[in-house]
């Protein structure tokens, strides 16, 4: 049985290691989920009671929450997606380093706004990171795709067409979000949840369809062979 050869990996071709790269992303995700409590506790000054305390930090709870399920969000959507990569050159890493500095400011971005609830402007720095941050992920996807041939060789170019064009429409949605802020922070909140999730509904849509797709193809071929 003859053994698969392996493309020799000079220093010429800028490939890097997965594995190292990996460890990387899951440190930096560990940190920083676990950063976003440290912000969680009742101001000092003001108030009264431990029921005054309690309601004073339903601002900083809300954001907290938001935070905590973005960055698990994306952490599981990094482990599901990256599977599919099988090498990774200089570029896809910094497009990933870039993407854990935007990851790293998610707890400084919510202490803003956690002291701040009411600033439009607190609104906007927590909607820009998270724009920057889906705007990173779109370029390593769309870098991907684009060259699926020699990072994602055993992956649908399909499939990682329709994680690419997720990220877009997140992005664009982000950026939405900031401007939405000035004009009513409420609908800011609302668009904080409500876009990402039925955005990741609609590329689990779309996804399913092409895994039918695949079931389609399986049959008709099977049908074909039967024939002769």
């Amino acid at each position: 049985m003859m053994k698969k050869s392996q493309t020799p990996v000079s220093e010429f071709t800028n490939y890097v290691n997965l594995e190292r790269l990996t460890f990387l992303v899951d440190g930096v995700f560990a940190i920083t989920i676990t950063l976003l409590v440290l912000e969680l506790r009742p101001p000092e000054e003001g108030v009264k009671n431990l029921a005054d305390g309690l309601l004073s930090m339903l601002p900083r709870l809300y954001i907290y929450f938001i935070a905590f399920y973005s960055i698990a969000n994306h952490w599981v959507v990094h482990q599901r997606m990256f599977r599919h990569i099988t090498r990774a050159d200089t570029t896809m890493m910094w497009l990933t380093i870039l993407g854990l500095l935007f990851i790293t400011l998610i707890p400084a971005a919510t202490a803003l706004f956690g002291r701040f609830p009411g600033e439009k402007l607190a609104i906007a720095c927590f909607s820009a990171n998270s724009f920057l941050h889906a705007l990173t992920n779109w370029a390593f996807w769309a870098y991907v795709t684009n060259r699926q041939k020699q990072f994602a060789v055993e992956s649908d170019p399909r499939l990682l067409t329709i994680t690419a064009q997720v990220w877009m429409i997140i992005s664009a949605g982000w950026l939405l979000s900031i401007f939405l802020g000035y004009w009513n922070i409420y609908g800011a909140y609302i668009s904080w949840v409500l876009l990402p999730n039925l955005v990741g509904l609609w590329g689990g849509y779309k996804r399913r369809r092409l895994l039918a797709a695949y079931v389609d193809e399986d049959r008709q071929h099977e049908k074909k062979k039967s024939r002769k």
